[in-house]
Order: structure tokens, then sequence, then C-alpha cells
């Protein structure tokens, strides 16, 4: 599972290092071969076990829906927050894709993103460490740490930030990985953790 795990960041640090694509491929293509591909190989080839493991299930659906919707709003304001801190007063500063996409094409890239992510570092990774360990802290700071070493790619490498804007994207990276985390546990799936994901992507790129 680790060495899996480092295949797909080594793999990822060298496709941000050395292409830089329009997002729509790195959000449709790249991750969902990176991140996806090489999962599903392993649970369903490896393991022979099914995707209901990863999160993928529909139990527990209005209430996953309800906490995700309530859990994402408490992350968006979250997320305002950080820009008063950064900015010193509440400012929208879109990023540059969503000049180029618009609003509803962004939240489609916010949704797939927060797929991908989901089902590695939630669905898989602390599911599994879970699994092993039989502690809820352990898996949850450990997965969290490795959803933030998958962000430091783009974060260092493509978008090359800096300073209190760097610190703040790992300090909410870390919260958010922790706080999805106690979602899955408590939900079984990967639904309430994707809105919160959504809701903070869309927060990201239009105020930090």
């Amino acid at each position: 599972m680790y060495q899996l795990w480092g295949w797909i960041l080594l793999t990822w640090s060298l496709y941000r290092y050395f292409f830089k694509l329009p997002e729509v491929v790195d959000e449709f293509i790249a991750k969902p071969l990176i991140f996806v591909a090489p999962v599903l190989w392993y649970v369903l080839k490896k393991e022979k076990r099914n995707l209901i493991s990863l999160g993928l299930t529909t139990k527990n659906l209005f209430t996953s829906l309800y906490v995700g919707l309530g859990f994402g709003f408490v992350f968006a304001l979250e997320g305002i927050a950080a820009n008063a801190i950064k900015y010193g007063k509440i400012q929208i500063n879109p990023i540059a894709a969503f000049e180029q996409y618009g609003l509803v094409m962004l939240l489609i890239l916010s949704v797939a993103t927060a797929f991908t992510e989901e089902l590695l570092n939630r669905g898989f990774l602390f599911g599994r460490i879970l699994e092993k360990t039989k502690s809820l802290p352990y898996a949850a700071i450990l997965s969290t740490v490795l959803f933030v070493l998958l962000h430091v790619p783009i974060l260092v490498a493509s978008l090359k930030l800096s300073g209190m804007t760097l610190v703040l994207f790992f300090v909410t990276d870390f919260i958010l990985g922790l706080a999805n985390s106690l979602l899955y546990f408590n939900t079984k799936s990967l639904l309430a953790p994707i809105l919160v994901h959504v809701f903070w992507n869309m927060t990201v790129a239009l105020y930090l």
C-alpha cells in the first residue's frame, strides 16, 4: 500500500515538473490515470475486494449528503477567514482557471479533483491504514500527512507559492484531511468528504 502511494507521488511529481498542460487535462486525464487507475488495480486485482471498500457506496446516502453540505459550508467559511488573514480584509481573488473556464466549468473541475483525491486519500489510504492499525487517530493523521505531501508538487513546483500563502494552504489542507477522514469514518461513504472537498476547492479558487 505505501509502496503504491510512493509510486503515485513520484509519478505525479514528475508529471507536474515536466508538463504544464491545461487544467482539464490534469483533472480528467492525468489524475484518473495516476491516482485512480493504480488504486482500482490494487483493490480489484491484488486485494480482490469490491469498490464498496473504497467508500463507493450509496449506503447512508442522505446522511452523507447533509453532513457533506453542512461541513462544506463550514470549510467555505474557513477559507474566507483565511482570505481575511492573508489580505487584511475579505477580497475575491479568483484563480486564472476561473477567468478561463467560468464558474460552472470550475465547479465541474472541482468535483473531478475531489473525487480522485478523496478516492486515493480517504477511501484507499485512510481506510487501509485504519484496517491495519485499528487506530483512528493514527490513521487520520498519517493519511492526512500523505494527503498534504501529495499537494507539494503543485503548491511549490507549479504554483511556486511561498510565505503566508503557502503556510495557509498547508494548514488548511491538513485540517481538511483530518476532517474528511473523520467524516469518512463515520459515514463509510466518500460522498461527504467529496462534497466538503468541492466546497473547499471553490473557496480556494475564488478567495485564496
